[in-house]
This record gives C-alpha cells, structure tokens and sequence, in this order.
C-alpha cells in the first residue's frame, strides 16, 4: 500500500473522523429528541402545518402578514411551502400567491407573477433544510449527525445547554432549557446572515410535543414571529399535494 493512501486510511478510520459526536452531545440530542415526544417524533413520516406570519421592519413595525402552508414528506425527502394572502383564506379554493418545492429530483417556483421557474440554488438549500433543522430536525436524535458538540451559554437573553450538531450540510446551534425541551434555534444563512429562532407553547398533539409559537431575529433584529394555526401528522401524501404547476 502506498505510504499516502496508507495515511489517508488511518486517518479514516480513527475515531474522530468515524464519530465527531460527542457522548455529552449525543446524550443531549437523545434526550431533547424525547422530551419532543420520543418514538412519535422519530417514526414522523409526513407533517403538514399551516401558519401565520407577521414580518416585521428593521425598526419593529409590523410590515406584512402571510398565511403559509409546510408539507414535509420524510419518505421522498421532499418539502412544499405555499404562500397566501390571509384575506384569500376565506374562498372555498384559495390559490397561493406562490409556491415552492424541493425534492431530490427537481425544484421549482411558482408565483402569479413569474409562473414557473427553476428554484434558485440558495431557496433551494434554505427549503431542503426544513428536513434537517428546527424542531423537526430533533427526529433524528443522535443518528445520522456529521458532527455535534456541548457547551454552555445563550442565545440573544435566554441561557442553557448549547448544542451545535451538522446535518447533511447544515450546522445548527440549539438551545435546551434544564428539562431537554428546545428552546431556540441559531442558524447561519448564506445571504441571510445570523438567524436565531425562539420557539414556545409548547402543545402535545398526537404524542409529539409542537411549539404553537415562534420568533425569528435577523442579525440582532425582529425579523419576523408566527402562530401555529393547524398542524398534522403522518399523512398520506399524494402527487396532488406536490404538483407543479403548469406554466
């Protein structure tokens, strides 16, 4: 064998490069898992939410409001996210005033505006890592992480456990109050910027543990807060709740 790919193996096969988790890590990702509702978190298949979302400007007025609809479809690694004006709600058959979609196979936008268009590589990554990060990316526990360490500190006001775990790609840095409940979530957007998330009342519906209420920063700033209005789970999606538009 040569001398470089004899070190390269070695290197491949020492313990950090096979499990960059860390006990402590694990044992945190383990028990923030459970105390979200344990197996009924793990065996999610599919999940549809539809929320209310209040934007803000830099100097904390309130500037828009959307209704938006969440699929993730755990199976096919596919997520779905429509957008809708509130006043639109009240038709029987309100029509987004756009889309987006990400699957392994294709993705895509749709808005009145543009009709259908390739899903910019950015979106694309920002949709994909709704099935990997948030509440819904403690499904995983401590399997299938890149890396994922402990530490001690705070986001913005709040302190507890910091953990910060990488997932096909993307680092989250979560926080857990003393009981294991998640608290709050910092993410690093690629022409974004530094985006920490607070989630709260917490409700269990069907023996998953949700946070009916969220608050989103921006680089310092109020971004954005939201409010559960539906959510459910394991449903049996079919090719009518992801189609692509025609044009």
């Amino acid at each position: 064998m040569h001398p470089t790919v004899f070190l390269w193996w070695l290197a491949l096969c020492s313990p950090l490069a096979l499990a960059q988790v860390s006990s402590e890590a694990a044992q945190l990702l383990e028990r923030g898992r459970n105390a979200l509702g344990g197996t009924a978190l793990t065996n999610l298949k599919t999940y549809r939410e539809v929320t209310t979302n209040i934007y803000y400007t830099a100097d904390g007025k309130e500037e828009s409001r959307i209704v938006t609809l969440l699929l993730v479809d755990f199976t096919k690694n596919r997520v779905r996210l429509e957008i809708y004006d509130p006043r639109s709600l009240n038709s029987p058959s309100p029509i987004p005033l756009a889309l987006q979609q990400y699957s392994p196979q294709e993705s895509f936008f749709w808005s009145r505006e543009t009709s259908l268009l390739p899903l910019p590589a950015r979106e694309r990554e920002l949709l994909r890592s709704s099935l990997y990060t948030g509440w819904l990316g403690l499904k995983y526990g401590s399997s299938n992480r890149e890396r994922a360490s402990v530490s001690s500190g705070s986001l913005r006001n709040q302190t507890g456990r910091l953990l910060t775990v990488s997932t096909q790609g993307w680092v989250s840095t979560y926080l857990f109050g003393s009981d294991g409940l998640l608290l709050g979530e910092r993410l690093l957007i690629p022409g974004v910027g530094e985006s920490i998330t607070f989630f709260s009342n917490y409700q269990t519906v069907q023996g998953i543990r949700v946070p009916q209420k969220w608050e989103n920063y921006v680089d310092g700033s109020l971004a954005a807060r939201g409010e559960l209005m539906e959510v459910e789970f394991n449903l049996a999606f079919t090719e009518a709740d992801f189609f692509k538009p025609a044009r």
